[in-house]
């Protein structure tokens, strides 16, 4: 059992935010060196074999832009929002195609109740959302006319993964903030970050609940053999709204 793992009744999203903030120029400088394997082989492949036909595309949690300059092309209109300032300024200094904002996609949404485009990206966001319903929701209607793609933490199994499942303060079917040491497959960083852990059942009911039905619905491995880690770390789920 990971005695760093802390199990939060409340924390504001502007905290989680700030967390987002301290990690950003590691984080990047771990993407940009092909350091991560979980998001090169796993997570990004599996977001831009989505792509398709879509000539705009919104990448919502874009962090430092990395996956949103690869969903860059020909005539293809892309904006990244995340809420953390930093992320967002790594990002608009490798990237100058892309149209970056610093909001939430509930902030954004408000501000732009018209907007919407061909493809939704969420790629792993849903975990960091302290308010898992208002979030779908504002995806919901960036996607009103096109698709909405996301890849988030396998409820089921990211627990061991992340050493807290034998916790007796844990219980699966429980929403709870866990706020524990970033780490990836081949990184384990000083600082922390906080995500929520929630059933994937939860997931499910508020993409339906926000009009959306689920067309594609895959457990993804991590890069790691099966020695090391049996089982499917993340989700990835593409939905479009549903005929009323």
């Amino acid at each position: 059992m990971n005695d760093e793992i802390r199990f939060l009744t409340a924390k504001s999203q502007a905290a989680v935010t700030r967390e987002w903030d301290l990690i950003a120029p590691q984080r990047d400088a771990q993407i940009a060196s092909d350091h991560d394997a979980s998001f090169s082989r796993v997570l990004e492949p599996w977001v831009l074999n989505r792509l398709c036909e879509a000539k705009s595309v919104i990448d919502v949690g874009c962090g430092t832009g990395r996956l949103t300059a690869k969903l860059q092309g020909l005539g293809r209109q892309v904006i990244g929002l995340d809420p953390s300032a930093a992320s967002i300024e790594i990002a608009r200094s490798h990237d100058v195609q892309s149209d970056y904002i610093v909001a939430s996609v509930e902030e954004w949404t408000a501000e732009n109740p018209d907007a919407s485009c061909d493809l939704v990206v969420a790629s792993m966001v849903l975990m960091d959302a302290l308010q898992i319903d208002k979030v779908i929701t504002a995806l919901a209607r960036l996607s009103q006319c096109g698709r909405l793609v996301v890849t988030f933490t396998h409820p089921a199994f990211w627990p061991a993964y992340w050493g807290y499942a034998a916790n007796p303060k844990f219980n699966y079917s429980d929403e709870i903030l866990v706020e524990a040491p970033f780490k990836t497959a081949s990184l384990e960083y000083s600082l922390s970050t906080t995500h929520v852990h929630r059933p994937l059942s939860r997931y499910i009911e508020a993409l339906r609940n926000s009009g959306l039905e689920i067309t594609c619905f895959e457990e993804l491995r991590g890069p790691e053999s099966p020695e090391v880690f049996p089982f499917p770390r993340f989700i990835g789920i593409e939905a479009v709204p549903r005929d009323v």
